[in-house]
């Protein structure tokens, strides 16, 4: 029995998705923030694991697959449509923080496949997790399916949007007003 390896030719030929990476507001002050504790150590850490986080955030642009993908825990945001990607200073411990991202196919074709970086943070107590899913507009407990179904129909301009006072719709104060895809 013969094994047909393809030629280099059709390999080289073979042409990957173009991807596009979309940086948040949320990870764009992830990387200020640890780029701010590097400026004080740039042979630190901090100034390590931002090099890191740099370099993978070029992987993943290239296409890289994270490390694995989110399912949903009742103890944590639903991020059943993310993937996480490890990050660490320290190459011989367990990696410290965790990159957040999801991706998203393109609408029309010959666009190109958008990888949206939601969070940069820590993997103690899950705190990247929690990071995303405040980003996302995600409460804890509930499933992608259970919000789909509470959103409100769109409010027509005439028609003022009331929210429930404490409810998981509501933004804070600090957080701009999130809208699902």
């Amino acid at each position: 029995m013969a094994i047909v390896l393809p030629s280099r030719r059709s390999v080289m030929s073979e042409r990957r998705p173009v991807i596009r990476i979309l940086p948040t507001a949320g990870l764009k002050q992830d990387l200020q923030t640890l780029h701010d504790a590097a400026l004080k150590q740039p042979q630190g850490p901090e100034g390590r694991l931002l090099r890191v986080a740099l370099n993978q955030l070029g992987l993943i642009q290239q296409g890289a697959p994270g490390t694995h993908p989110l399912g949903y825990m009742p103890s944590y945001p639903d991020l059943s449509d993310c993937e996480t990607t490890y990050v660490g200073a320290d190459p011989n411990a367990k990696p410290s923080h965790r990159i957040v991202w999801r991706e998203r196919a393109p609408q029309r074709p010959g666009e190109p496949v958008i990888r949206e970086i939601i969070a940069l943070g820590e993997r103690a107590n899950g705190q990247a997790y929690y990071m995303a899913g405040q980003r996302l507009g995600r409460p804890v407990g509930f499933t992608l399916a259970e919000l789909a179904a509470q959103r409100e129909p769109i409010a027509s301009p005439s028609r003022p949007r009331q929210r429930l006072t404490g409810s998981f719709d509501t933004p804070s104060m600090n957080e701009p007003d999130h809208q699902f895809e």
